[in-house]
């Protein structure tokens, strides 16, 4: 499986357009992006940012997590649109193997994880109305230091937290949290 690198000008599946990238990380020319950059989303009227989603190797160009193909775009728009790359001679490339470590499928999707932990916590985010938000982003961090980031599921779900102790979580959710996932 391989995932290939976002770049400014690339489109969401809604017709969104990526307008952030980085000055110093080019493909033949045109700036990477990154998550947490911004994208103009004809569909709903809004500027969404890009959030991760499916599996990816830890990377860094000037301090930013590398976009993906695959990744979601959080507008006003439900559900949320999927980022698509322009090119295809960049990217990021995954055994079954690694995949599998990562806890993916050799498709890409999430592989249920076995609890590890005497304890747990399951957030969901619910609108004013009570009703269930999908593709919201999260950023979760555990005392001892753990951090879980990603969207919530169709049902407002993020994933589950295990701890072996209890312990308070530090919860954002939103455009904050895309921040701390960029910091």
């Amino acid at each position: 499986m391989h995932r290939n690198y976002l770049k400014v000008g690339d489109k969401s599946s809604a017709g969104g357009t990526v307008i952030e990238g980085i000055p110093s990380c080019t493909h033949h020319g045109t700036e990477l992006t990154f998550i947490g950059a911004q994208v103009v989303c004809p569909a709903c009227g809004s500027t969404g940012r890009i959030v991760p989603k499916g599996p990816r190797w830890p990377d860094s160009m000037m301090g930013k997590e590398s976009a993906l193909e695959g990744d979601l775009c959080v507008c006003k728009c439900y559900p949320p649109p999927v980022m698509i790359a322009s090119q295809n001679t960049m990217f990021q490339s995954f055994e079954s193997h690694h995949l599998a470590d990562m806890g993916f499928a050799s498709n890409g999707t999430p592989l249920r994880k076995e609890p590890v932990g005497d304890f747990d916590e399951r957030v969901r985010v619910l609108d004013g109305a009570g009703r269930p938000l999908s593709g919201v982003p999260f950023h979760i961090k555990t005392k001892s230091g753990a951090v879980h980031k990603g969207v919530t599921d169709s049902e407002g779900y993020c994933p589950r937290v295990y701890t072996a102790n209890v312990e308070n979580l530090d919860i954002a959710i939103g455009y904050k949290a895309v921040e701390r996932w960029n910091a």
